[in-house]
């Protein structure tokens, strides 16, 4: 027979934990995990709705802590071996006397969904509402920047607040364009689309100027750490003054002012960083930058890799989220949202900004905050979202990729050749995308841990649906970009107000047979007692 001693610890444990369920005035109704948050509780919903600040995931094994004021995830952390999340207690516990009912989450599969080939547009603000809902996670994994050590923090010139002000004019409001930023909002069977458009966006402007937080092109070319001060008229071999529109699109190239005078406001932040990109006229040997002694070494004939010594008329280099560059893509943006519009009579969001006659106005101007966004906003609704080449086109592999199960790494790699080369196909250009894999990797950490676009391809009723066939997934190498990981050291478990004589996991555990059954059955009936004690109250 079971001692008398265990027995009446068992008994005294009870009655504890139900005075102590009392005092701390919990609130009952969220305890009930099924009425107040989803049926399959991740770390991208644990905080809908109303509850506790701190809600237990699913298994139990770990638990988020919320926001209330913005029902987002602050912090995710994980119960140490032997204990799981107790929601009487409002923290961990031992295994055994525990109760936590949140199952593991079912797999989901993913609906057909068809393009139209232009958004449809109403006021329901379905994918907005969800980017907004990630604000924390967005701010904690895309909107970093690193410093020379390769530390990160918080980055400074990319911020939420501008990020989301710039995609409601891009996407929702318009632009006096008959395109704009593809977000498919208001279309609940296609916004899922524009997430994964925002995805590819944001992955590529993470390599391109937030990892750095630079708004101007970065001096980043050099042979034996010279770097050429001829870079601003163009690296890897271009020449960003002479890449004009084509013939059908010649109205839009900026022309090109030799006098012109302009130098970037942001260089790189390493040690011995080359000084930021500049244009001026005359002097043919501009020098290099020796990076090794931190040195500028002037009036020598040092040339960039397209032969260039000088820096006359070389003030095309790229600005913004994206590195808007060249004489085209420059002169498209004041075309549709700079002075050029408005001298035409037509609708422009900065009216006063001459593009052609100061580039720099991007990032030096008194809308720089949002138009390092607006800017590369506008460049992927001109230049990315309408690209087609043959029978490839950008809107079809976009549905492609999100109806084959978003495994097939070959979308994204030729959303980053044509970000980078202008064109899809591998090998289309003799250069290599600079920092491939991070593109790729930083794509899919939005797509699947920050929007989760997969658990929001719910089918709808009478709506055909099939298993995606397996893709062999991308497998990011090790990078320096973050990844998802808890922030904080596994909590201790709290037991609070356990009487002195209650039993140790020793003293339980090895009991067999009929004294066994006799103490876990008391420890069953636990949850039930505190709930009636809750109906009572």
């Amino acid at each position: 027979m079971i001692s008398s001693s265990v027995y009446y610890c068992a008994i005294l444990h009870l009655i504890l934990s139900i005075s102590d369920a009392q005092d701390s005035s919990i609130d009952t109704d969220a305890i009930d995990i099924t009425t107040t948050t989803p049926s399959c509780i991740t770390p991208t919903n644990a905080c809908h709705g109303p509850g506790p600040p701190t809600r237990p995931l699913a298994g139990c094994e770990q638990y988020a802590q919320c926001d209330l004021s913005t029902n987002t995830v602050v912090n995710i952390a994980t119960c140490m071996p032997g204990t799981v999340y107790d929601v009487t207690l409002d923290n961990c516990n031992w295994t055994y006397l525990s109760f936590c009912d949140v199952e593991s989450c079912p797999p989901t599969l993913a609906p057909t969904v068809m393009p139209t080939g232009s958004p449809s547009m109403n006021h329901e603000a379905i994918a907005m509402t969800h980017i907004k809902s990630k604000q924390y996670l967005i701010e904690q994994y895309v909107l970093i920047s690193y410093t020379s050590a390769g530390l990160p923090y918080p980055s400074i010139r990319y911020t939420f607040d501008s990020f989301i002000d710039s995609l409601d004019t891009m996407a929702v409001q318009g632009f006096g364009a008959d395109f704009r930023f593809l977000l498919y909002e208001g279309n609940p069977f296609q916004y899922q689309a524009g997430l994964v458009n925002l995805a590819a966006f944001l992955a590529n402007a993470m390599v391109e100027t937030i990892q750095s937080d630079s708004c101007d092109e970065l001096n980043w070319q050099q042979v034996a750490g010279r770097h050429a001060i001829a870079n601003s008229c163009g690296q890897e071999g271009r020449s960003y003054q002479d890449e004009g529109c084509q013939e059908n699109e010649n109205d839009y190239t900026c022309d090109v002012d030799p006098t012109m005078e302009i130098t970037a406001v942001t260089s790189g932040n390493q040690v011995r960083a080359p000084p930021p990109f500049k244009c001026e006229p005359g002097n043919e040997n501009a020098g290099y930058w020796d990076s090794s002694s931190g040195t500028a070494v002037n009036d020598v004939p040092y040339s960039n890799t397209a032969g260039r010594t000088d820096v006359e008329g070389c003030c095309w280099w790229g600005r913004g989220a994206l590195l808007t560059r060249g004489t085209c893509n420059i002169g498209k943006l004041n075309y549709y949202i700079g002075k050029r519009a408005a001298d035409e009579g037509r609708p422009s969001l900065y009216p006063d900004i001459d593009f052609c006659k100061n580039p720099e106005g991007t990032c030096a101007s008194a809308y720089t905050e949002e138009l390092r966004w607006t800017s590369a906003m506008f460049e992927w609704s001109e230049r990315i979202q309408q690209y087609q080449s043959g029978s490839w086109s950008y809107e079809d592999q976009l549905f492609k990729f999100l109806n084959e199960g978003m495994t097939d790494d070959s979308f994204i790699a030729s959303v980053g050749r044509i970000v980078s080369h202008g064109c899809h196909e591998a090998g289309c250009s003799t250069l290599e995308v600079r920092e491939a894999d991070a593109r790729m990797s930083n794509f899919y950490l939005i797509i699947n841990d920050i929007f989760d676009v997969a658990s929001l391809m719910e089918p709808s009723d009478g709506e055909n649906t099939t298993t995606p066939q397996p893709v062999e997934s991308f497998v990011p190498p090790p990078t320096p970009l973050p990844v998802w990981e808890e922030t904080t050291a596994a909590p201790v478990p709290v037991m609070k107000n356990f009487p002195t004589l209650m039993p140790t996991e020793e003293e339980i555990l090895p009991l067999e047979g009929s004294d066994a059954e006799e103490v876990m059955t008391i420890y069953s009936w636990m949850p039930i007692i505190v709930g009636v004690v809750f109906m009572i109250r």
